[in-house]
């Protein structure tokens, strides 16, 4: 007989590895053994082995990573008379044929230097010990069967072949007992996922549509109370087209008597209690022992009512689409048109035509409207769909009007919404540039204030003189600022219009007046309209501004001459400044006050403004449409 002596704990760390190793003491726990109760089946071996050997003790020891549970144990001297049914490692031989995995014969503990030390020979007696591993079927060593005695023995061949015959028979309980307890878990596992899954799930016996089971969603899904799988139904199925439809024909019954394979069938099912769901149903027959058919479940209630408030949805945004006055198409990610609303429509008609823009939808964009293939609006497109982010830009269209293209992509799509800013554009323009010339002037008020004072020093013989000239003077300006408010005001019966020769005095009041010999005004009456006079006073100030910082408003020699005529629908505007005592430099660039003159003329009015440089002075011509200027 092959023995093994117990290893030294200290000299090899290999079997201790084996105590435990996880596989192992999954294994074990499998069993169940550690926690239930001592089996009968198991006490009737350890008696049949007593029996056969008269050894006094005979044990089933299950070891795990801290202890040894005694499962059975027999004889007239056994351990639960005097111990409880467990003890620890260091109580333990058993645990040696564990981590040995081989068996284990000791005649005498005392006389062994590993096994003379172990808690089992001082507190429980253990003199002689026999015992033999029991193993999964994998070869996992759990425990022992084993012989015990509290004298020295010398174990006989005979006694060990008892012994392990026997043990072959509790290792077969064991291994049995392992599998059932797996088997149990995984159908307990398999069961718990089945009922957790949104899925009703019903199982039927092939041949007679008996129903076999049903998980818990199944069971909530059809109305049926526990204990009633395996009885018919009670509910009703309908097509949705309302018909009825009798046992014979519900998914599962079809698989289960004729073999069918019912695919994604959906019905509308009403429960005893009233209550309805809209199903999605598969079924078919499945090869296994015995044969079975299965069939699926899904409620698609919300599902159905979801695609409900989406169609809703839909209708109304194509109703808004159609009521906007944003032009919105949609196209996939070919670059096809998918949709295009009324707005867009008109807007593709009137650039290619009514015979393209009829056929548009399904088309690629690049096709249907070919100029915009190099354009703002598919440089966009390209980014937004690079990005997946939105994407803003401006798209001048084919009759100049401004479109803000505002572009979403979606799931490879790009929804796109052009909207005609061009108004609000030139609304912000003009605000803009109100502001910068409002700031210009406040800048400019100090200059000019500071001139004045000045001016009125030089000219004025006393204080209250110069006090009031200076009064007249800043009053002056604050009637030319009151010009460039296109509002009427009482103060100068400003009702929607003013005289040419009037506005010219007004702005030109704070820096001369007709009793001035240097200033020379001439030309026909003409009334302006708002329009007009804004702008012209915006023009005419600008000019005034720098005659009086460096012109011929600046010295006592200086000129200036203003005339004017109407010819051919046009203002022809003239300013001359002569009798600059040295001769005058261009500036280098040009700053604020000329491009808001070029602005002013050219962009508001749509005229032409020119300049020339004299020897002693400085020439401007500006000529603008009458019909954009007169009241």
């Amino acid at each position: 007989m092959k023995t093994t002596a117990p290893p030294s704990p200290s000299s090899d760390p290999a079997p201790r590895s084996r105590l435990t190793d996880p596989a192992r003491l999954r294994a074990l726990r499998e069993t169940g053994l550690l926690e239930s109760a001592p089996a009968d089946i198991f006490a009737r071996a350890t008696r049949l082995a007593t029996r056969m050997t008269g050894v006094p003790i005979s044990l089933v020891s299950m070891v795990d990573e801290n202890r040894q549970v005694f499962v059975a144990q027999s004889g007239p001297d056994r351990f639960d008379a005097h111990s409880p049914s467990e003890t620890p490692l260091t109580h333990s031989f058993c645990r040696y044929v564990v981590e040995t995995d081989a068996p284990l014969r000791v005649s005498d503990a005392r006389e062994d230097a590993v096994l003379g030390e172990n808690g089992a020979v001082r507190d429980l007696g253990v003199i002689a010990y026999l015992g033999v591993p029991l193993r999964t079927i994998e070869g996992q060593p759990l425990g022992a069967f084993c012989l015990i005695d509290r004298e020295a023995r010398q174990w006989t061949e005979e006694e060990y072949e008892a012994l392990s015959d026997i043990a072959a028979g509790v290792e077969a309980e064991i291994r049995l007992r392992h599998q059932i307890n797996v088997a149990h878990r995984e159908e307990n596992r398999y069961r718990a996922i089945l009922d957790q899954m949104p899925v009703g799930v019903g199982v039927a016996e092939l041949g007679t549509g008996r129903l076999l089971d049903l998980n818990a969603t199944a069971i909530e899904m059809f109305g049926v109370k526990n204990g009633e799988v395996g009885k018919q139904l009670a509910f009703d199925a309908y097509t949705p087209e309302g018909r009825k439809l009798s046992l014979s024909e519900f998914p599962i019954v079809r698989a289960a008597r004729h073999g069918e394979k019912i695919n994604h069938m959906e019905l509308r099912c009403v429960r005893r209690d009233g209550s309805e769901s809209n199903l999605l149903i598969s079924a078919q027959p499945i090869e296994s022992e015995p044969p079975v058919a299965v069939a699926t479940a899904l409620d698609i209630s919300e599902l159905n009512e979801a695609r409900e408030r989406a169609a809703e949805i839909d209708r109304r945004l194509a109703n808004f689409h159609e009521i906007t006055s944003d032009a919105i198409i949609e196209i996939d990610r070919d670059d096809n048109i998918r949709f295009a609303n009324s707005v867009m429509r008109a807007r593709i008609r009137a650039a290619v035509g009514a015979a393209t823009e009829s056929q548009a939808i399904g088309r690629s964009l690049w096709e249907t409207v070919p100029h915009l293939r190099e354009s703002k609006l598919a440089e966009a497109l390209a980014e937004a769909r690079r990005t997946g982010t939105p994407t803003v830009a401006d798209q001048i269209g084919r009759d100049g009007r401004i479109l803000e293209a505002r572009i979403y992509p979606e799931s490879g799509a790009i929804l796109a919404y052009l909207r005609d800013v061009t108004e609000e554009r030139q609304l912000a323009q003009a605000r803009d540039t109100l502001t910068r010339e409002l700031n210009h002037r406040v800048k400019n008020a100090f200059a000019m204030m500071s001139g004045l004072v000045g001016m009125t020093a030089r000219h004025a013989t006393t204080p209250d003189e110069m006090a009031r000239g200076l009064r007249e003077r800043i009053g002056a300006l604050a009637r030319a600022h009151e010009l460039i408010n296109p509002t009427a005001t009482p103060e100068r019966d400003f009702r929607g219009m003013v005289e040419l020769r009037e506005l010219l005095l007004g702005v030109l009041s704070p820096y001369t007046n007709l009793d001035d010999p240097r200033l020379t005004l001439g030309g026909p009456a003409l009334a302006l309209n708002h329009a007009g006079s804004t702008n012209l006073a915006l023009v005419i100030h600008e000019l005034a501004t720098n005659a009086v910082k460096y012109g011929a408003l600046s010295h006592d020699a200086g000129r200036l001459e203003l005339t004017w005529r109407e010819f051919s629908g046009q203002l022809e505007l003239d300013w001359r400044e002569s009798g600059h005592p040295g001769k005058l430099v261009p500036p280098s660039n040009s700053g604020f006050g000329s491009r808001l003159i070029d602005l002013t003329i050219q962009g508001q009015l749509r005229g032409t403004y020119g300049t020339e440089w004299v020897p002693d002075g400085f020439q401007a011509r500006m000529t603008v449409p009458m019909d954009l200027i007169k009241g």
